[in-house]
């Protein structure tokens, strides 16, 4: 029986951990794909990394595509590497759908230099998913290589596995608690989140928001109609903001939440807190609907209540007997005449 070879062993584990390491390189790198010319003709990427050269010549274009839902942060970043005997250039531009152009960031490069930039883009929640296009372009110089990454984070709002709605009619219900959530500020179009909650008469409600240092933000609270029933603004960037409501009328509250292109230039996570106070003042009765137990109470309801009018009885039942006597007397001297 042979003894067993620890060298052979060590050899066998080392390669292992050899193609481990190659096989877990070339699934996070990729090489870049060859782009389309033009909208139509776009190239779809998915999340990665991707390596590849310059464009074969100046002026050229490449055209990519690639989906994003709503609530998701679609963020660029490249490095980019000229060629030792000449000047770079690297141009990338983001489209929507409709060929509008949302985001875009570029540098030119000495000799040899090497330089890095990236950007990001968060859509609301007008539609569940987005299909965005990716434009890269030399329009000076060629480059010797580039590495681009292409990531999506979600950016869900309050526990949610999407974005709020950014109108009334697309508010996300709520209750009492603390929760996290996102706005895009400058970064994108999601500027707006509505949430709704069911609130009873006699309540308080309160809304806290905690935002990040440069953001300057705004509460507004809003019935049914739409109609604004109370605003807060942040009185400097960075403030926390509180909004407070003493409910009137048993309905449901909506709530938005507001920062604009004007309220920050990156990403704003915030901190919402949602809490109520105070006892509700409406009861059911047997037919089902609600009553305000402040409200004065009917003189028959009152009456029914407190029993028969005993005073008014004993008066009438006094009243007969003495109009009877007064008869009996009546009738007795007529006799005697």
């Amino acid at each position: 029986m042979k003894k067993f070879n620890t060298k052979n062993l060590a050899i066998i584990i080392f390669f292992g951990i050899l193609l481990v390491g190659m096989v877990g390189i070339a699934n996070a790198q990729q090489v870049s794909p060859d782009g389309g010319d033009s909208f139509e003709t776009a190239v779809k990427l998915e999340p990665g990394n991707y390596e590849g050269v310059g464009l074969i010549e100046e002026d050229a274009k490449e055209y990519f595509y690639i989906n994003v839902k709503a609530g998701q942060e679609l963020k660029l970043e490249g490095t980019f590497k000229a060629f030792s005997d000449s000047w770079g250039e690297e141009i990338l531009t983001l489209y929507s759908e409709d060929r509008k152009q949302l985001a875009k960031g570029g540098e030119g490069m000495d000799k040899g230099e090497q330089t890095s930039f990236s950007f990001s883009w968060i859509p609301n929640s007008e539609k569940d998913s987005y299909k965005y296009y990716i434009k890269r372009e030399c329009t000076w110089h060629i480059i010797e290589s580039f590495s681009l990454d292409i990531s999506l984070t979600d950016r869900y709002d309050a526990g949610a596995q999407t974005d709020a709605g950014d109108t009334v009619e697309k508010a996300m219900e709520i209750t009492s608690g603390e929760y996290k959530a996102y706005l895009s500020g400058k970064a994108g179009a999601d500027i707006k989140d509505f949430y709704k909650m069911a609130v009873k008469k006699g309540e308080t409600l309160t809304v806290k928001i905690t935002p990040p240092s440069e953001a300057t933000m705004k509460i507004a609270m809003y019935d049914k109609d739409r109609r604004i029933l109370k605003d807060e603004y942040a009185s400097n960037p960075g403030a926390i903001v509180t909004n407070s409501l003493a409910i009137t009328k048993s309905e449901d509250i909506f709530i938005g939440v507001i920062c604009d292109r004007y309220c920050s230039e990156e990403l704003v996570a915030y901190t919402l807190n949602i809490t109520t106070e105070g006892v509700a003042v409406e009861e059911e009765d047997k037919g089902g609907t609600l009553i305000d137990t402040e409200k004065e109470v009917p003189k028959s309801i009152t009456a029914e209540k407190e029993g028969p009018n005993w005073g008014l009885i004993i008066g009438i039942i006094v009243l007969g007997i003495v109009i009877v006597i007064i008869v009996y007397f009546l009738l007795k001297k007529k006799r005697q005449y």
